[in-house]
């Protein structure tokens, strides 16, 4: 078994991937071994979707960039009536990553969310293991709102009391892992009896 805090200190958000692809034993070890993650009363609810297709993972990590951007800054138009029109000119949050993990969750649960995150981060820590690089997009509210996305929804056979929760984008460095950084900004931790 390889060294878990030595995974967890070489482990860094990768945002350029080279097209290598993951090879499928590879990929199948990440998924199938993140699934001993954590959550919440053991419900076991989320639903993950590994997606490969490239013109999906574009077309969903740029409709939920301009979508988390509006509902950021609502200056910029109301988030719920997003169009594919708009989505043209905007950076796909996945990086063009070879992989994408779509993790969704019940809309009511309210452990869901963190469900998803534990998870995500699971992912992306035995990904590192595994020599694959990763980044874990948040997602601010539930970003499917065209058509188009619903479509995409229905056809991977995601509940429609479901939604998106966390993703993780998977793929080999562009240009490496960087090396590690400390992690000294955090205030000390107080120790109580």
């Amino acid at each position: 078994m390889s060294d878990i805090i030595q995974v967890f200190a070489d482990r860094r958000s990768i945002r350029s991937y080279s097209e290598a692809p993951i090879p499928d034993d590879i990929l199948e070890r990440i998924i199938r071994e993140s699934y001993y993650s954590p959550n919440a009363g053991n419900k076991q609810l989320l639903r993950m979707v590994v997606s490969r297709n490239k013109e999906t993972n574009s077309y969903l990590g740029k409709l939920r960039n301009c979508v988390t951007g509006k509902f950021w800054y609502p200056e910029r138009g109301d988030w719920k009536t997003t169009t594919d029109e708009e989505l043209e000119s905007v950076p796909n949050a996945f990086y063009e990553a070879p992989v994408v993990v779509h993790l969704y969750g019940p809309k009511d649960f309210e452990f869901a969310e963190a469900d998803a995150y534990i998870m995500a981060n699971n992912v992306c820590l035995i990904a590192r293991n595994y020599d694959v690089g990763s980044v874990i997009q948040s997602v601010a509210v539930d970003y499917y709102v065209t058509e188009r996305s619903q479509q995409i929804k229905a056809d991977w056979q995601i509940p429609e009391d479901y939604v998106i929760r966390a993703h993780a984008s998977l793929g080999y460095p562009k240009d490496g892992f960087p090396e590690a950084v400390k992690h000294d900004l955090y205030a000390d931790p107080l120790f109580v009896d």
